[in-house]
């Protein structure tokens, strides 16, 4: 009977290529794909999923950790859109998908066991903080998951796929300085956060090469968090023309105090689709989070059924003006 081996011999590719190619992975390229399932037809070689599932002992299942709590992550807009790109993606590669909203410091165990009992084959992890008890966790027990940080995998089982944080921040300096604004205010995540970390170091590098005066608060992701920080930095700097929140859960904080300061000031804000609801429109920071959905998706099912972690993936945002 005909192996994997023997078709990655016969096409000329690696055992992983093949792996990718029947698990009908998006990232191959259509000629070598193409050599493949000709190397199958050749072989008589028919992919059956169930019975390599019940071989390896796989559930065909990821699951996905927002350690925020159930009832501060239904609240964000990301939320939503990032568990549509999941959800999408998971079943185009034919696998289900398991949600978790234990808080970080009590599901390292939980998350581990459901991968060690088969009930998932990895995981993909939100909001990574700095020292996560999750990440010591996996990389001790050899669990594949999906980091969503900046500063990369901490072991041979992870891959980071996240927004750049840090060329974010820099294009939101160089955004506001185009429309004339010199001072301005920075409401960012604590530095347990690491991308608000990386958005803040990214800002504040260009702001001093763009002679632009930034006061920083760090608070935590809520609305009255942000409120209270944003006031801050108005009573602070009353000649700051323009704030910038860094999560879709603060802009709407920050731009409460703008209004309850009765001051003339541009919030710059991560896009949502509350956010589009405001009139006059707002300038916005635009992350591809359906697409991030999607991408750790297809990072974490590669690293399952190639083992062999692919390299970080660094998404784009975009700034827009108004529209």
């Amino acid at each position: 009977m005909a192996t994997t081996y023997d078709i990655a011999k016969l096409a000329s590719v690696n055992q992983s290529t093949v792996s990718r190619v029947l698990s009908g992975s998006p990232h191959v390229k259509q000629a070598t794909a193409r050599k493949v399932w000709r190397a199958c037809r050749k072989l008589n070689y028919v992919p059956n999923v169930s019975a390599r599932s019940l071989r390896t002992k796989q559930a065909r299942a990821i699951a996905v950790h927002l350690p925020l709590g159930w009832e501060l992550a239904l609240a964000d807009p990301f939320v939503s859109m990032f568990l549509a790109g999941v959800h999408e993606q998971a079943a185009r590669r034919k696998y289900s998908v398991v949600l978790n909203g234990e808080p970080a410091e009590t599901a390292a165990n939980e998350l581990v066991e459901v991968v060690k009992s088969h009930r998932a084959d990895g995981v993909i992890l939100t909001s990574v903080r700095r020292d996560d008890p999750r990440v010591e966790a996996f990389v001790r027990e050899g669990v594949p998951c999906v980091l969503g940080r900046h500063t990369g995998p901490s072991g041979p089982t992870m891959v980071c796929v996240d927004i750049d944080n840090r060329l974010t921040g820099r294009r939101a300096v160089r955004f506001l300085h185009r429309a004339a604004h010199r001072i301005i205010g920075l409401v960012s995540e604590a530095d347990e956060w690491t991308p608000g970390e990386e958005f803040r170091r990214g800002l504040e590098r260009q702001a001093e090469a763009l002679g632009v005066s930034v006061t920083v608060r760090k608070a935590p992701p809520t609305f009255q968090a942000a409120r209270a920080a944003a006031g801050e930095i108005l009573a602070e700097r009353p000649d700051a023309t323009a704030l910038i929140a860094t999560t879709a859960l603060t802009v709407f904080g920050v731009i409460e105090a703008v209004r309850a300061a009765g001051r003339n000031v541009t919030v710059l804000g991560v896009d949502s689709p509350l956010l589009r609801s405001l009139h006059p429109r707002l300038p916005r920071i635009v992350a591809p989070v359906e697409e991030m959905g999607r991408a750790m998706v297809d990072a974490l099912i590669d690293l399952i059924e190639t083992g062999t972690p692919a390299e970080p993936n660094y998404l784009q945002t975009e700034l827009k003006e108004h529209a």
